[in-house]
């Protein structure tokens, strides 16, 4: 029962904590690519502003779209700059400068393009990361409780 209740606790804090641990290092990422993009080096920024919007940043989601958007440090890909914006879109991210709607009307595949943000979002969505960050919780439980479980028996 203690190690049932140890592990629970363990998960509740370690999901816990993942925004707030995350908070201080998203932001000085942000303001890195932020500065990358004013110096006009698109290919770092873009790559750190994947990096951020893979890790659920909406403003980074937004950035992402954009570049692909107007082909800054890729090439162009509007059915993926859509799927970003799409994202961005959710998470309430106001810097979105090209609408998601305005995406779609530009593209070709609109099913497709539909379907490559629904990827997106099962992907990297907001409930696609907390249950990865849940997941990553509970093995970070399991494996302290058998470890602890292994030190007790050998006592």
């Amino acid at each position: 029962m203690k190690a049932v209740f140890l592990t629970l606790w363990l998960l509740l804090l370690s999901v816990a904590l993942v925004p707030v641990a995350s908070a201080d290092g998203i932001s000085e990422n942000r303001n890195e690519a932020d500065q990358l993009y004013s110096l006009k080096d698109f290919k770092a920024a873009n790559k750190l502003y994947l990096k951020l919007a893979k890790a659920g940043d909406h403003y980074s989601q937004g950035r992402v779209a954009h570049m692909l958007a107007n082909g800054e440090g890729r090439r162009a890909d509007l059915e993926e700059a859509y799927a970003w914006s799409v994202l961005a879109e959710a998470g309430g991210d106001s810097f979105v400068t090209i609408s998601s709607e305005q995406l779609l009307e530009r593209i070709g595949d609109k099913p497709g393009a539909q379907k490559a943000a629904k990827k997106l979002k099962a992907k990297y969505g907001q409930k696609a990361l907390i249950a990865k960050a849940q997941r990553r919780a509970e093995s970070e439980a399991a494996r302290r409780s058998s470890s602890s479980m292994g030190s007790n028996l050998s006592r």
